[in-house]
This record gives structure tokens, sequence and C-alpha cells, in this order.
């Protein structure tokens, strides 16, 4: 069990207990005294985003917001967030934020990437971010790549999926904004390699 305190930012300092587990996510997100926890079991957690959103001022930004989402099965979802403005306590919430992530994957989200892992090794069809995994390919907005072309670009908030033979079948996927775009990035890195490593032994092979 790993536990967390979490002051959401200037207009509310109450210290607020994040409480992560093998079996439930608890978290302080509510004010009234006899109801301050949500909690969500193992069992009902499905998916999750996370990311930066920047808060901009007149002129130029300001601060972050350090968002993290978790979705449940009814399809609800539970935000754990905090603030920062003018780089104060920049590196003490940055780490805080990449700890809760990180306890996040070890405690539920590997599992999930395993179960849709063991779909695409056990060649069945599964949509994962609104993608298609079939047999040989993925599908999105009625276009196609083979698992061969496929590749990655990756930038700080959102990474590219799309065909090294045509780099106009593409798309873009934010962490933050775009369901489970985390787990779709992981999967996709996974096949990749896959795809790389049996290149090269057949290449091997050919020798």
């Amino acid at each position: 069990m790993k536990e967390f305190s979490i002051v959401r930012g200037l207009f509310d300092k109450r210290k607020r207990q994040l409480i992560i587990n093998e079996n439930f996510i608890k978290f302080e997100n509510k004010d009234q005294n006899n109801d301050l926890f949500t909690i969500i079991s193992k069992e009902e957690i499905t998916g999750i985003r996370y990311g930066i959103h920047f808060i901009k001022g007149l002129e130029f930004y300001i601060g972050r917001e350090y968002q993290i989402f978790i979705r449940s099965k009814s399809g609800k979802e539970l935000k754990i967030f905090f603030k920062l403005f003018y780089k104060r306590k920049l590196k003490e919430k940055h780490k805080l934020f990449c700890d809760i992530v990180d306890t996040l994957w070890e405690y539920y989200f590997n599992d999930i990437l395993n179960s849709y892992i063991d779909q695409f090794n056990g060649n069945k069809n599964f949509m994962l971010a609104g993608i298609l995994f079939k047999n040989t390919c993925i599908q999105f907005d009625n276009k196609e790549i083979v698992y061969s072309d496929l590749s990655l670009k990756k930038y700080y908030h959102y990474f590219v999926l799309h065909s090294t033979k045509d780099q106009y079948i593409n798309k873009m996927m934010h962490y933050l904004k775009d369901k489970d775009a985390v787990i779709l990035n992981e999967i996709l890195n996974c096949i990749i390699k896959n795809e790389q490593l049996r290149a090269k032994e057949i290449s091997d092979r050919a020798v």
C-alpha cells in the first residue's frame, strides 16, 4: 500500500489523503465531514488518462495543473489533480505526479495492459482508445496499418501512430485528452518491438 498527501492549490490548501493498494483506490476528494472519500475497487477500474494542463495568464503561462483521471466500469472518472504557480515547488509537485502514476501502473494498469497483450497474442480482435486491433493490422477512421508498417512519433504531450509507407495514414493521440491513450502507447510499443525482432530474425536467417 502507498499513501500520498495532495494539496490541490492556492484556494484549497487542505491536505487530502490518497491511498492506493492492491485492492482499491481511496481518495479524499469530497468536503462533507461524513463523506470525504471516493473508493474504487480494483475490479471496477477500466481505464486511465493523465497529463499536465498549463495555466495561461494574460500574456504567458503562469502555472500548471497535474491531472489524473481514473475510469470505472460505470464510465465515471475519478479526478486526482493539484496545481502550482510560478514554478513554486515544481520538482516536488512533479515528483508527486510521477510517483502516483507509477503506483497506479504498478497496482492496476500493468494488469490491464497485459490483458490486452494476451488478447493480441491470442489473435483476438479488440478495441482500445478507438483503435481496432485485428490479426494483421490496426484499423481506425476507415484507415488501416499492417503491424510491420506501424511506427510511432513521440512528443511530450501526445504521440502520432502512422504507417511507414504512407505518412498520411496517421492518428494523433493526446495522453491527457484521449481515453486510454497511455495504455495504447504501451501496447503499440510492444507490437513494434516484436515486429522489429521478427524482422531481424528473418534477416539473420537469410544471411
